[in-house]
């Protein structure tokens, strides 16, 4: 599962933005702006017209099949969007290719086909079609670098060389064994990378959400430097109280930080929104993910009983959608609620959820932890 997060950050390097006239410009970004308030439908008002008007232009596809890739990546877990989102995808590339085809030196059908492309091989990943993901990311990195050659005051093509740049030098440098999946890709640079990204967040006009989630990204997931990214999670969430990813960002800092009471805070918000069905928040999945961190920050204020209903919910729920094997949310889940018994002094107790936790795969040293627990106890 790590290595699949790991891959997929580095196929995850397009976020496509955008030169029109000045009146296109404000309504691709009135879409842009519905599509991150989980507003798909109010979104596709606005670019299908644009497929409409002009059936060879590119430009209306590809956010269409951005929005589309906007509804599966917000619940990823469930594949039933993907047809719908793949089809649009290709619709977009034939169309690229058909304007590249005239004019090879026409940076902005290439500037979207590596886009749209680069998007693609993220969702391969996601699904662990490995061979395409690694493709469409090296057509997709080829085609911007391309389309930057072209039009060299792209600032959202710097954009996407960012994320490159990054993600590139980080997995390099840390994760070996994907030194011969970037064997043909070109070498990144860890703190350009960042710089760029801080002036897309800055500066950028089209690109500017876009960078300032992938720094949120970043710096929660690689860097572990929590108080950078809780300042881009807060600002996500203020722009976009209705995104589900951002909250999760967002308690995932909190968690970091070791800040419970705003953990608690968070993840009791996820979960009554995913009680009420709302989109976004309503998979199994976030329910989970919402279930086992308001665990562990109720548990850390001593509200003992509290947390271990909610671990035992994170545990069940992982029982029931687990399909490889037992999940970290699983494990730990199972270690938390024998850490609850042993909190309430009934350590024997605690030994079959220790035992349970020893029987299961093992998940960033779990089975040494419960060993010492079953030994010990807590201390």
């Amino acid at each position: 599962m790590f290595r699949k997060t790991i891959i997929s950050f580095v196929i995850f390097f397009l976020f496509p933005s955008f030169f029109f006239s000045q009146s296109r410009d404000e309504l691709i970004l009135k879409g842009v702006d519905h599509v991150y308030k989980m507003q798909f439908d109010s979104a596709i008002a606005i670019f299908q017209p644009m497929t409409d008007a002009d059936h060879r232009d590119p430009t209306g596809p590809f956010f269409l099949a951005m929005t589309e890739w906007w509804r599966v990546y917000v619940n990823k877990e469930d594949h039933w969007n993907d047809d719908n989102y793949l089809s649009k995808v290709e619709k977009c590339v034939k169309l690229c290719d058909e304007k590249i085809d005239e004019n090879e030196n026409d940076d902005w059908p290439t500037f979207l086909k590596g886009g749209v492309v680069g998007y693609r091989g993220f969702i391969n990943a996601i699904r662990e079609n490995w061979l395409s993901a690694i493709d469409d990311g090296r057509e997709g990195l080829n085609l911007l670098q391309r389309s930057y050659e072209i039009n060299p005051g792209n600032k959202d093509a710097i954009f996407g060389l960012g994320i490159y740049n990054y993600a590139a030098d980080y997995v390099v440098n840390r994760y070996t064994f994907l030194k011969a999946v970037l064997f043909f890709f070109p070498k990144g640079n860890k703190e350009l990378g960042l710089q760029q990204l801080r002036d897309c967040a800055e500066n950028g006009k089209f690109s500017k959400t876009e960078a300032t989630v992938v720094l949120c990204f970043i710096h929660l997931n690689y860097e572990k430097n929590y108080g950078e990214a809780i300042k881009y999670a807060s600002k996500l969430v203020q722009m976009y109280p209705q995104n589900p990813l951002f909250y999760r960002f967002l308690g995932k800092c909190y968690i970091g930080m070791s800040n419970w009471p705003m953990a608690d805070s968070v993840y009791r918000f996820i979960l009554a929104n995913n009680d009420s069905g709302k989109f976004g928040f309503n998979s199994s999945y976030v329910k989970r993910e919402a279930s086992y961190y308001y665990a562990m920050s109720i548990g850390k204020l001593n509200k003992l009983d509290e947390a271990y209903k909610y671990y035992e919910q994170a545990y069940n729920i992982s029982r029931e959608i687990d399909k490889d094997g037992e999940s970290a949310y699983q494990v730990f889940s199972a270690l938390g609620m024998g850490v609850i018994h042993d909190q309430k002094g009934n350590h024997p107790e605690a030994v079959k959820y220790y035992n349970r936790v020893l029987e299961m795969k093992d998940i960033e040293n779990s089975r040494e932890t419960a060993q010492r627990y079953k030994d010990k106890g807590i201390r």
